[in-house]
């Protein structure tokens, strides 16, 4: 099992799901997330990214707990790679075997990244996220 996750390291396949196409929307900088369907950002700790529809890069969508979901540019500032939660840590890594690793607020905590995560500004409303994607926090 060990050896799987080297190889995806090496080849930067990160774990972390695409959320379904049909839970979000992008809206020039506003990004608007159903909750009700994204089985993947129930739990604390779970993770979504989203690409395509017309969005300038990945975002990585994390859920922190209670009503605290937290969005990231889905890219480590050592490779470009994309990024991991770690799993019962309050951390995300970046898919490659450098493993650089941030805390919930982007900052680095280690490995070669070049600098903090850029963080987006969320906001819960019902069982909607709406991201900004131009107001970096």
């Amino acid at each position: 099992m060990a050896l799987i996750g080297f190889f995806k390291a090496v080849l930067g396949i990160c774990e972390t799901p695409p959320l379904d196409a049909g839970l979000w929307t992008a809206e020039g900088k506003r990004v608007t997330i159903q909750l009700g369907g994204a089985a993947a950002l129930a739990p604390a700790g779970g993770a979504a990214r989203l690409e395509g529809k017309g969005l300038a890069s990945s975002v990585l969508i994390v859920h922190a707990g209670g009503d605290e979901y937290l969005a990231f540019e889905n890219r480590c500032t050592h490779s470009g790679r994309k990024l991991d939660p770690v799993e019962g840590k309050e951390e995300l890594r970046c898919c490659s075997v450098n493993h650089s690793r941030f805390d919930y607020q982007g900052s680095k905590l280690s490995g070669p990244a070049k600098g903090p995560l850029k963080k987006y500004a969320v906001e819960k409303r019902d069982e909607e996220l709406i991201v900004t994607l131009d107001g970096v926090v």
